[in-house]
């Protein structure tokens, strides 16, 4: 039969001919414990947990050294009661070593992953739409300990419901993936090695007539178990009002845009998965998962509302046009894609282990993407935009990994990784549309664009670590090899096609360090260090001109190099009982920051490509504490107070922005009578700085409440988000000839959400 750990188990500690206990803790997540600090001599232990048989073991001899218990199980009470109601919680944020933990179950009105992530301060998501933390960098995406491909849009599509937590790991070893100069962002899925039957499924909508269903069943028996996973949704991520002014300066003549815009973004999705596990011996198990999308994941960005345009000549003389925006984004993709593990123990405490795994992903039709902007006179229409694909993107993740106790202390991994990106076709034109969205190229546009890209990374690395009865220290080195091709080609006025090719092959290496001491089993301080990489993505280096407002158009560059990030981190916590407080104190500087970059161009359009623009430094204070403040009431406290600066040398500017941000958090979960659930969370986000744009700060609350029914079976979560309608924000962008500053307003929304959980596994 198989076990679950149990986390917060009560250990009780007696002498032979005492009833009241001398000394006690609870169990960690993992279902371990440790007493210290005894007197040589026979005991008592004790063991319970709500809902279990209590286990008491006799005659315990302790002496100095260290004396191992083994695996205690505790059997599942048979009583029968005429009514029981156990109402538990976990801390929605909790503090480990290397990484915050945030309990999905705790943030009901959480749609997706990327929503879970809005309750860490200091994780933000930029207006490019990246997941930055501390000012710069971006995240590598893990699911379940693989990298996933497309990391952001995988968060935004992930169902929180099928997820148990979120692991920030901000200073990840050289275990690792290098990528993503912030660090990993791991989802770890509900999943579980208890025999029987789970089924899930909820119905969501909201005011913004968004909707998703979900359904997921989940069987295990002793050795096997098998899963289904299936959703259908129409997400909306954000809607709301725009209001702007562009100002624009070429050669004497000023040209004045104002906009009144509503804008409304989202995506129709859905996706099933299957996978199976199977414990072929006693030491060796696999793991295999497989999805698809049964249709087209259909990205839908819309926006409507009235511009004016007025152009002043050197003499003053003005000319005055206005029409109506009608914008319409779409990009369409369908995938499949599979995961293999292996895993061999040679021992069953996993201190000696081989594990492999291999991810596949790939387009089942290729990837179509079109924006097509109207904008309607009073006497004409003009349509323009573009039109662009990617043919047969596979992306390919690989992993081997070795660990073995060298001796009772030291303990050694090693392993190699290999992830591969290849598009072999990517296009795009951009031009004018006829009335049944026909695209005539511009006539300064190069014909035919095409741009082969492929990025292997290969990596090998080793780790070693000592583990001490109070000290810890782990160190490795990871090396990666990165090859990368981006060829761009055109067809030039003869028919023939001009290839311009781009290799660039380089060498890394990423060390990284991990110490920490305890204290006790409650108190511990840590300190890390490691080396990251951002590599640029493949549209940021392709050459290609595309069409993007009416002002502006997007093109690559080749030529940005990688950014990369050192990382210090420091920092203590307590913890008693189920509140913890901790503080850390933190410093990042990156190398090579990479930011989008408008440039004036010819009338009143600018030209926005990816620079390199300069060096950042991150330097402050993390806070965060958990605390039942009543045994009803449960908060979560959480700030990042820091100093960022980035020093811009690009092109002929040469200058340096700082800034001190207090971005905070503060959770509540209130356990209200008659299984009523209340969610209350506060969030501050400290005005936000880049090269060319700053935003202001704004505050947002949201307030959710859960109802059960049928003994847990049946729940009814209902969330009013933003409901002090405070989300709303001036954005200011400037450079060389030119000015916009623009108004924001996102709209609050009310979401309901039934859900039904059968479960009989145990």
């Amino acid at each position: 039969m198989s076990y679950e750990s149990i986390a917060y188990a009560n250990i009780g500690l007696f002498s032979e001919n005492d009833s009241a206990p001398l000394t006690g803790t609870i169990s960690n997540e993992e279902g371990i414990f440790s007493i210290q600090d005894i007197k040589t001599g026979k005991y008592r232990i004790k063991i319970s947990f709500i809902g279990y048989q209590s286990v008491i073991i006799d005659n315990v001899l302790l002496q100095p050294g260290t004396r191992e218990l083994g695996k205690i199980a505790l059997e599942v009470l048979s009583e029968n009661l005429d009514e029981l109601t156990i109402v538990s919680t976990k801390p929605p944020m909790t503090y480990k070593v290397d990484r915050k933990v945030i309990d999905a179950g705790s943030f009901p009105g959480a749609d997706a992953a990327i929503d879970l992530l809005e309750n860490v301060p200091s994780v933000q998501l930029d207006l490019e739409g990246n997941l930055t933390y501390r000012g710069e960098g971006t995240f590598k995406v893990y699911i379940n300990g693989h990298p996933a491909a497309n990391g952001t849009e995988k968060l935004r599509q992930l169902p929180a419901s099928r997820i148990d937590k979120i692991e920030v790991i901000t200073n990840p070893s050289a275990k690792y993936d290098a990528e993503g100069t912030a660090g990993i962002i791991q989802i770890i899925l509900k999943k579980n090695r208890l025999e029987g039957y789970a089924i899930n499924t909820s119905l969501k909508a909201d005011t913004r007539s968004a909707y998703q269903w979900m359904f997921s069943i989940d069987n295990k028996n002793e050795k096997n178990g098998w899963y289904l996973n299936t959703y259908w949704s129409g997400d909306v991520w954000e809607k709301y009002n725009e209001n702007s002014r562009q100002t624009i300066i070429d050669d004497e003549i000023t040209y004045n845009t104002t906009s009144e815009i509503k804008s409304k973004h989202g995506q129709t999705n859905s996706n099933i998965e299957m996978g199976f596990n199977y414990d072929l011996t006693n030491k060796d198990y696999i793991d295999f998962s497989g999805y698809v999308n049964p249709t087209k994941t259909k990205q839908k960005n819309r926006k409507k509302g009235w511009v004016t345009e007025q152009i002043t000549n050197k003499n003053g003389e003005t000319t005055d046009s206005t029409y109506y925006l009608n914008s319409l984004y779409n990009c369409n993709y369908q995938y499949v894609g599979g995961t293999l593990t292996y895993e061999h123990t040679f021992k069953k405490d996993r201190s000696h282990l081989f594990s492999a795994y291999i991810d596949y992903s790939g387009y089942v039709t290729d990837l179509f993407d079109r924006q097509y902007d109207q904008q309607i006179y009073d006497t004409f229409t003009k349509r323009e935009g573009f039109i662009g694909s990617e043919h047969q993107e596979t992306t390919i993740e690989g992993k081997l990994n070795y660990k073995i106790p060298l001796n009772k202390k030291i303990t050694m991994e090693t392993g190699a990784e290999i992830s591969t990106d290849h598009i072999p076709e990517i296009t795009s034109k951009s031009g004018t549309f006829d009335a049944n969205k026909n695209i005539t190229k511009y006539d300064d546009a190069p014909i035919n664009q095409i741009v082969d890209f492929i990025q292997d990374v290969y990596s090998p690395y080793i780790l070693l670590k000592r583990e001490g009865e109070k000290m810890a220290i782990q160190a490795g080195i990871r090396v990666e090899f990165t090859n990368r091709r981006s060829d761009y080609s055109f067809e030039n006025e003869a028919g023939i096609r001009v290839t311009t090719p781009t290799r660039n092959r380089f060498t890394d290496f990423f060390p990284s360090v991990h110490t920490t001491y305890n204290f006790s089993e409650t108190q511990q301080i840590f300190t890390s260090y490691s080396r990251r990489i951002q590599r640029p993505n493949y549209w940021k280096l392709v050459p290609l001109e595309q069409y993007e407002t009416p002002y502006s158009y997007y093109t690559g560059n080749d030529d940005v190099l990688p950014s990369y990030t050192n990382a210090w981190e420091t920092g203590f916590k307590k913890s008693w009982d189920k509140n913890f407080i901790s503080t850390e104190i933190f410093t990042r500087k990156t190398m090579n920051v990479t930011q989008n970059y408008s440039h004036t161009s010819a009338g009143n359009m600018l030209v926005i490509s990816p620079e390199n623009v300069g060096q950042s430094w991150s330097t402050g204070i993390e806070l965060m504490g958990g605390a039942y403040i009543f045994p009803w009431w449960n908060a979560n406290l959480s700030a990042s107070l820091y100093s960022y600066k980035l020093n811009i040398n690009f092109e002929k500017i040469q200058k340096t922005q700082k800034q001190f941000k207090t971005d905070t958090r503060w959770n509540n979960t209130f356990l209200l009578p008659k299984l009523f659930t209340l969610k209350w969370d506060l969030k501050y986000n400290s005005p936000y700085q880049s090269a060319q744009t700053k935003r202001d700060a704004f505050f947002v609350s949201n307030l959710a409440l859960k109802k059960e029914f049928c003994e847990g079976k049946w729940i009814i979560t209902v969330v009013y988000n933003d409901i002090f309608s405070s989300e709303k924000y001036t954005t200011t962008k400037t450079g060389e000839g030119f000015f916009i500053k623009t108004q924001y307003k996102e709209e609050p929304y009310f979401s309901f959400k039934l859900a039904y959980i059968f479960d009989n596994q145990k």
